[in-house]
């Protein structure tokens, strides 16, 4: 029995059902008229490493992909790195979600994770990258569970989809009490060892809950 035009057909089916999928990332392509980093976050004043991040990020188009570009001066990528993440985006408890990151690494490498918050019991602890004050549109919160992705091919020159599924907790611990996950979002981070400077690139940030 050839099963081939099955499975194609079962691919196919499940292509077409994602894309009917509602994607959760607000201006996840960079398209914004009035603003390319509108919903994106690029400034991190409370993290020790991040400060001058926001210098670093800027919206970009390469081959044919509005884009965001990372684009690190010499001697950072050795160090901190660089790193853009989404806004905060509120999840359900218990579901499972795809994420997919469109990379072209260019200089450097790449992790991407979709990191899962609850509210932060202890507001008034210093701020992290585990830990984020409270902003206009959230209140302090703290990471409580995160999905790396795959890493994307380093020192790439093409776009690459990155892409993965997970499970969000029904609930977690947080200072010895059961919370529940209350937003998710998603990140890039680039690095290199390396003293040089460089750029990398990312777009396509797609967030999709499937059951």
């Amino acid at each position: 029995m050839n099963l081939r035009p099955l499975v194609l057909f079962l691919a196919l089916l499940s292509c077409a059902q994602l894309r009917a999928q509602t994607n959760l990332v607000p201006n996840p392509d960079f398209n914004d008229p009035n603003n390319p980093l509108q919903s994106w976050r690029t400034a991190f004043p409370y993290e020790g490493w991040y400060t001058e991040n926001v210098n670093y990020v800027k919206p970009d188009t390469q081959l044919e992909k509005k884009c965001v570009v990372i684009d690190l001066p010499p001697g950072l990528a050795g160090n901190q790195g660089g790193k853009i993440e989404s806004a905060f985006l509120k999840v359900e408890p218990g579901a499972t979600y795809r994420v997919e990151i469109d990379c072209m690494t260019w200089d450097f490498s790449a992790k991407l994770h979709a990191e899962v918050w609850t509210l932060d019991p202890k507001p008034t602890g210093k701020p992290d990258k585990f830990r984020v004050p409270a902003a206009d549109d959230h209140p302090a919160l703290v990471m409580c569970y995160r999905a790396q992705m795959p890493d994307p091919p380093a020192g790439s020159k093409k776009w690459s989809t990155i892409s993965r599924e997970f499970t969000v907790p029904e609930t977690v611990t947080v200072a010895g009490e059961d919370q529940k996950p209350e937003y998710i979002s998603l990140k890039a981070v680039v690095y290199a060892a390396t003293q040089n400077g460089g750029k990398s690139y990312f777009t396509n940030f797609k967030l999709f809950k499937i059951k």
